[in-house]
């Protein structure tokens, strides 16, 4: 990830300016799932209605894009996507009034970001991205070389690539029968679940297919003295 851009003074090793992997996850999984339940279950423990305890659950997710859009001091595709599709989710609900479409906006997310991961199959596929934005040095510099030289590997992470983003567009398709079908009070529990379950089945099919194919590329830094040589 990119440092603020009023960061001065000289620039810090790569391995301070590569995101750790397992933080992110914790934070997304923080920020996106255990912090909107926490919301709504307890407005709902303190008696308010659904839809208002629906749309003040979105807050977790919201401020955290602002949030990221104030440090880095640049617009972030990824913090602007949420917030507009948050935004979007919100206003069309107060139009509908419409708990339910509140709830399929988890789908409309997971759909979106299905989409745009196949969309970067031609060209940069996502998980090659990934791989630049959580290694660093020499490990970096490998996956750099191979995606330049190998069209094998390239292949392999494109193929990964299409895991995640069949796997989140099915796994949309699964949240919005359920936004509509099942109980709104269960809904939000389930479609939490669902976030890790999805998660944990694409990244461990994705890295099975890459191990079997003999392209796995180490997601930590290299030490030290590897990076010297």
């Amino acid at each position: 990830m990119n440092a603020p851009g009023a960061a001065v003074g000289p620039e810090p090793p790569r391995k301070s300016r590569t995101a750790d992997p397992r933080r992110e996850v914790i934070l997304n999984l923080g920020v996106n799932v255990v912090a909107p339940l926490a919301v709504f279950y307890g407005l709902r423990a303190a008696g308010v209605n659904q839809w208002l305890a629906l749309t003040l659950a979105v807050l977790p997710p919201g401020i955290r894009a602002v949030l990221t859009v104030a440090v880095r001091r640049r617009i972030d595709a990824l913090a602007l996507f949420t917030l507009t599709i948050l935004v979007l989710s919100v206003a069309a609900s107060f139009l509908s009034g419409s708990a339910r479409f509140l709830l399929a906006k988890d789908g409309w997310m997971t759909a979106v970001g299905g989409i745009w991961i196949l969309a970067t199959l031609p060209r940069t596929p996502f998980y090659f991205q990934a791989i630049r934005a959580f290694t660093g040095g020499a490990t970096r510099d490998r996956a750099e070389t191979a995606w330049r030289e190998s069209p094998a590997f390239r292949h392999m992470l494109r193929v990964a690539t299409a895991i995640w983003g069949v796997g989140l567009v099915l796994d949309a398709g699964v949240r919005f029968v359920l936004a509509y079908s099942l109980p709104i009070d269960k809904v939000p529990l389930i479609s939490g679940l669902q976030y890790v379950v999805v998660f944990a089945a694409l990244e461990v099919s994705s890295q099975v297919y890459l191990r079997r194919k003999g392209a796995l590329v180490d997601m930590e830094t290299e030490p030290e003295q590897e990076t010297s040589k």
